[in-house]
């Protein structure tokens, strides 16, 4: 099986949780997949299987597909490589394709994504008794609807806090790892910025713009999606924790800045501090190559609560409409998620959090391992599904988080800026 390698974009390891309006539309008469068939009864040959992904599986894939053609002989895996790490450009793909009755049987999926593919596709679950038993079972929560996994992380990150320690000691702005609350960022930020003369934050409010809102919320122990559906974030404490971005740029702190612009900022040593995601940990370790001393620490929140933050990254979907290729694109996710590809999918290149534990030791035991890689490597705290509004509507609600974010950014009331996407939000979840 050829596997495309492809270059990526710095910024792309970041990748956005809005689905394309108009997806759900794209859905044919029975968009229901199969519930695998016991794969002994399978013959390999006869159930050749397809499988839509970005770059950043290829390493994991390639050791998978090969392990999974020696154990089944003559199955035949089609797996080539998107030429996108973006999950929404993958969706955009997968939904055309289906269109057209080329359905893929397996695929992967921002995980901010997993509504969307519920509600509208149906996928088969995931056969979590066939996965490694090294493999970190608490992440499957990040993969669960109504009690049923239909998705299997594979590459998970977390909402991080980048922080420029060179800059913090000559402006005597004390220690990365001494900011816990948003009070300690705001005054180490203005200790730097009255050193510098510059804004010396950015908190991207582009194509994250909804998972930051989820962090800031559920980091500081408030709800942010009600158990009926609509948005659980306008308390008092919701709204304090997401003025962090108003609160910057009314003080002079905010850069307001975009993600890629942000995170050239902070590699270029411009920016103090950075809020971003620990999959590009090792992206921002080559950029940097020791230009200054840096650290990726936890995200702060209101009080130091320490939250659930919500889980980044991707995972796999059955979406397979044949019981016997749905059998054999579960027993590829078992491959996907053994420890050599696990290892492959989190190494040196994109500092995911392993979802297996000895894939996870083998790296922190590596001469790879750094203080930020480790930090990434060794990332053990609670993270929550990201997301949870309806799938239906997830394009609509990022916008207005997006809208809201923006606004923010730009120094907007928070009270007044929240009020109105809580409103927004629930007008469209009650459609």
């Amino acid at each position: 099986m050829p596997l495309k390698r492809l270059p990526l974009a710095i910024g792309a390891l970041a990748a956005s949780a809005a689905l394309l309006s108009g997806c759900a539309a794209s859905a044919g008469a029975d968009p229901s997949a199969s519930v695998a068939t016991d794969i002994a009864s399978c013959d390999p040959a006869a159930a050749p299987i397809t499988v839509t992904f970005g770059p950043q599986a290829s390493e994991a894939m390639a050791i998978a597909v090969a392990n999974l053609e020696k154990k089944y002989p003559g199955l035949v895996v089609n797996a080539e490589p998107q030429s996108t790490t973006s999950y929404d450009d993958l969706t955009k793909t997968i939904v055309a394709d289906i269109a057209v009755g080329k359905r893929p049987d397996l695929i992967m999926s921002g995980l901010g994504q997993l509504k969307f593919w519920v509600d509208t596709y149906q996928p088969a679950p995931i056969d979590t008794a066939a996965l490694a038993s090294t493999y970190q079972s608490q992440f499957l929560s990040a993969g669960t609807v109504d009690g049923t996994v239909y998705l299997a992380p594979a590459q998970i990150s977390a909402p991080v806090l980048l922080v420029n320690q060179s800059i913090l000691d000559q402006a005597g702005a004390g220690d990365a790892s001494d900011i816990h609350t948003f009070d300690d960022l705001v005054a180490a930020a203005k200790t730097v910025t009255e050193k510098t003369g510059q804004p010396s934050v950015t908190i991207p409010a582009q194509g994250l713009a909804d998972w930051y809102s989820q962090a800031f919320v559920q980091g500081s122990g408030e709800t942010f999606v009600n158990a009926d559906g609509t948005a659980g974030f306008g308390t008092d404490k919701g709204i304090e924790a997401l003025s962090i971005w108003s609160t910057l740029k009314n003080d002079g702190l905010e850069m307001g800045l975009g993600d890629q612009d942000a995170l050239a900022q902070f590699i270029g040593g411009k920016a103090a501090f950075m809020v971003y995601t620990t999959s590009v940990i090792a992206s921002v370790q080559k950029g940097v190559n020791g230009a200054f001393d840096w650290m990726p620490v936890d995200l702060p929140s209101v009080g130091g609560e320490g939250g659930p933050l919500p889980a980044g990254g991707n995972g796999w979907i059955v979406l397979s409409d044949d019981g016997c290729r749905a059998a054999f694109a579960n027993a590829l996710v078992s491959e996907l998620l053994s420890p050599d590809a696990v290892s492959g999918a989190s190494g040196t290149s994109y500092s995911y959090i392993p979802v297996d534990s000895s894939a996870g030791e083998a790296l922190l035991a590596s001469s790879a391992a750094t203080p930020q890689l480790t930090y990434a490597w060794s990332y053990d705290k609670p993270l929550s599904p990201w997301g949870g509004f309806a799938g239906a509507h997830v394009a609509e609600v990022n916008d207005a988080f997006r809208q809201m974010g923006q606004a923010l950014q730009s120094g907007a009331d928070a009270k007044t800026t929240v009020d109105q996407a809580v409103t927004t939000i629930d007008q469209i979840v009650a459609k």
